[in-house]
């Protein structure tokens, strides 16, 4: 009996079918794990088509939300949209989209995605193919090593290599514009004999919470900094040298008020010495001004220490 031609093709196309549907749901899956969507713009049309996956990224759901270009700068941060948009028409141009962007999901929550697409016109049609890839948790680490890279690990506050970054970049606009700005360095008196008497964990407790206290009682535009050990530094923007011997002042009240407990149960309590200087004339310079603080804050310990010394007027 002759072979049935027609049947083997119905077989070869219903296995040629299958494999296509278990390579859709091995790409879906791929998309899911990366979580990497994919879609595809008409800029001229306003139509837009999204992957699975993609729904599940901008937290919407396929049955009840059509995708659009409308709809989707809708989601996109209002902070972004300028240049969400400045990238997709420069795509024209360049043949190429890459943005990285905020978006705001129905629910509330804000995610950071990376949008990557190639301009692929189709005639008149303006088509854009492409993929976007949820990236908020590498923001997140981006964003945790930026921290680390410029606080002090114990205090959290900047840290030095920070703190040098803002006094040069004060004294740019100081030499440029005329602004004020000042410096304060302080540190503990008598540190060594804390943490001799009470422990190390004390003298951390010390430094905590002073941190915690400069976070809390300076502006926001101030910059407190723990150079290291015991010695910390304030920056002080738009601040001339009377109005820092002011704040300088206010914070050694603060320290000299607060109340410790080591963990043997003894109370005790710290002082702080504090050297001001701001910068003036033409020839300033970052390390001229440190230095002067600095030989402020040793004249304030060999006078007893628990004070503030600043700049002489026209030093």
């Amino acid at each position: 009996m002759p072979a049935d031609p027609c049947g083997a093709i119905r077989n070869e196309l219903e296995q040629a079918r299958e494999e296509i549907r278990r390579l859709q749901r091995t790409l879906n899956r791929i998309q899911q794990i990366a979580r990497l969507g994919y879609w595809k713009a008409s800029l001229k049309e306003n139509e837009l088509f999204w992957s699975e996956t993609t729904y599940d990224i901008f937290g919407v759901d396929p049955g009840t939300f059509t995708p659009s270009i409308r709809g989707f700068k809708a989601m996109v941060h209002p902070e972004d949209l300028e240049s969400v948009e400045a990238s997709m028409w420069r795509a024209q141009e360049t043949g190429t989209h890459d943005v990285e962007h905020r978006i705001i999901r129905p629910d509330g929550e804000i995610r950071w995605v990376h949008e990557l697409a190639d301009y692929v016109p189709e005639g008149d049609e303006q088509i854009l193919i492409g993929t976007v890839r949820d990236i908020t948790e590498q923001k997140k680490l981006e964003l945790r090593l930026r921290q680390l890279s410029r606080t002090d690990e114990l205090t959290t506050l900047y840290n030095r290599r920070y703190f040098m970054q803002r006094l040069l970049q004060e004294l740019a606009r100081y030499r440029r514009y005329g602004r004020h700005a000042s410096v304060v360095l302080f540190d503990f008196d008598h540190f060594k004999r804390i943490n001799d008497t009470h422990g190390h964990p004390a003298g951390d407790q010390v430094l905590l919470n002073v941190g915690k206290l400069l976070r809390e009682k300076l502006r926001t535009n101030d910059i407190p900094a723990r150079l290291g050990g015991e010695e910390f530094a304030l920056l002080l923007p738009e601040t001339s040298l009377e109005e820092a011997v002011g704040v300088a002042e206010k914070v050694r009240q603060l320290v000299q008020e607060q109340a410790f407990t080591s963990e043997e149960g003894h109370r005790f309590g710290v002082t702080i010495t504090c050297g001001v200087s701001a910068f003036h004339g033409t020839e300033e310079t970052v390390e001229a001004i440190l230095h002067r603080a600095d030989q402020n804050l040793y004249e304030g310990k060999r006078a007893g220490r628990n004070r503030v010394v600043a700049d002489e007027p026209g030093r």
